[in-house]
Parts: C-alpha cells; structure tokens; sequence
C-alpha cells in the first residue's frame, strides 16, 4: 500500500508538470498516459489486496458454550448393533399339579371263622419262612388252635388236641449208660423250631394278626371270654413263658414211672408252659425269649 502511494504521488507530480508545458499535444499525450497508469494502479491495487490479510472483525458477544460432543465408537462389524429387547417378558401362568392321594388297596372281607383256614394258611406261608420248615405249622383249625393254646399258656398250661406245630419227630430217650439228665441231644431237637420263629419278622406275623383280631375275638368269646380282649390274653401268655426261671445246667431226671420228671422238687412245681421252655435248653430258651419280647413290645 505504501508502495502504491509513492507511485500515486510521483505521476501527480508529472501531471502538474506537463499542465505548465504549452503544448497541447504534450498535454494529450500526458493525459493518455496518466489514464493508462490510473488503469494500470487499479490493476495493481486488485491484486496487491487479494494479498493482504484482512484483520479479523471484533465479536462483541460473549463466546457460546458448547458441551463436548462424545466420540461415536466405532461400530463393529462381527457385533450385533441392534438394539436389545428390553421389555421384559409376560410370565406364563403357572398352573399347581394336581396331588392325586393314592388308592390304598382294600383289604378283601374276611371270611367265615369256620371257613377260615384256606385264607390264613395262604397268607401265614407266603412270609419268608426259613427254607423247609414251613411245612411245621399245622394248618387245620388254625385260628382256633392258636387262641386255645394262649389262653392255656396264660394259665400256665398246655392244651393237648390244639397242636399249632407239628410234634417232634425225634423222641426223648436216654441211653442205658447214660446219666439221667437233659443234655445237649435233647436240646438239638428244638432247633428246627426256634430257626421257624425267628427266620420271620416280627411286625410281618403281628400284620396276620391286626387282619384275624375280629375272628381270634370270636374264637375268644367261643372259650367263654365275650367281654375280655384276646389280645390282652396274648400279652398274659407272653408274660408267663418271659417269667421262665433261670437255672443252672445240666438237670437232673428221674423216672418214678413211664414218664420222666425234674429231680429238683422246685423246678418240678413250676407251670406246664416254663418247665417246657426249661426243656429247650440253655441257648434255645434265650433266643425263645428275645423273640417273645419282640412280640411283646409290638402288641402293647
């Protein structure tokens, strides 16, 4: 710019001076180049300003506040972009299954009393008896026999004609040499029979018994017993053979006829039902007993 002026200023001198010339074909040829130099400073002046940097305008107004935009992540292309589900999902009704209480199997009516053995025998040898010697019991008149011979054993008793197991096969004998006492070869022959009780639980024979109360009951009142209760007669039979005395053996015999008896007078008097529990020896009669007891505990 400052260039622009001297030069402004030098041809404005040059004018002034050829005005004072007289010549008026000087002053032609003056004014010719005074207008191609005023062509040739606009040309000038254009492009010089296209050079120059303008100076900024002043913003009077407060600068804006912008809050910092955060950077998008960039999307990748192996991940799902799309928007996930989130309403949450309307729950199906539960539905409580239904509590079906199970059908017990009714029991089939009893039968008759004196109809009675064919359903008894049936049910009594279908427990788990020990291998061959279920064919002990006796099978006719059972229920009968079997309330018979408790209320006699309550007694103290022993009821003949009412058998519940079949007699032994092996009898009672001593030798000529032999002293008159029980031995072990008497005790063996009861074996069979203790083996036959305890080879069953308990709580399956007193089932067969909760099943026949009513008929054992009839057969009770039979006996002269309508208002007592059989089971009661049970536990006094249970008890009687429990409260057999314990002894010390071998015992000693005599044979003041056919028959042979206790040399000790005190053993002799005792009931019927203890001096056989005796005859069953030592280890027989212990096994007899917790057996007993078992049934006890089960009735009471």
């Amino acid at each position: 710019m400052q260039r622009l002026i001297a030069l402004h200023r030098q041809i404005a001198t040059e004018v002034v001076m050829a005005e004072q010339k007289p010549n008026n074909n000087q002053q032609l040829y003056y004014a010719g180049i005074a207008a191609i130099v005023i062509v040739v400073l606009i040309a000038l002046w254009l492009l010089l300003a296209k050079d120059d940097k303008p100076e900024p305008a002043i913003n009077l107004l407060p600068p804006a506040i912008t809050e910092p935009v955060p950077p998008v992540p960039e999307a990748d292309p192996e991940q799902d972009t799309s928007e996930p589900d989130t309403t949450e999902p309307i729950p199906e009704p539960v539905t409580e299954p239904e509590v079906t209480e199970p059908v017990a199997e009714s029991e089939p009516m009893l039968p008759a009393l004196d109809e009675s053995d064919a359903e008894v025998k049936q049910r009594l040898l279908a427990l788990n008896w020990r291998s061959g010697l279920a064919g002990l019991f006796v099978t006719e008149e059972m229920l009968r026999n079997f309330v018979v011979q408790t209320d006699n054993v309550a007694q103290g008793q022993l009821a003949a004609g009412h058998p519940l197991l079949r007699p032994l096969e092996q009898k009672f004998a001593l030798g000529e040499d032999s002293a008159m006492q029980l031995d072990e070869s008497s005790f063996a022959r009861y074996q069979p029979y203790i083996q036959l009780i305890e080879s069953v639980p308990a709580e399956q024979v007193l089932a067969l018994f909760n099943r026949y109360e009513p008929l054992l009951q009839q057969a009770y009142a039979e006996l002269g017993y309508p208002d007592e209760l059989f089971k009661n007669k049970l536990i006094a039979a249970i008890d009687v053979l429990l409260a057999t005395p314990e002894v010390s053996y071998p015992l000693a015999l005599e044979r003041p006829s056919v028959v042979y008896v206790f040399a000790d007078p005190a053993i002799e008097q005792l009931p019927a039902a203890q001096k056989q529990m005796l005859r069953l020896g030592p280890d027989n009669q212990q096994r007899f007993k917790a057996v007993l007891q078992r049934y006890k505990q089960l009735l009471q």
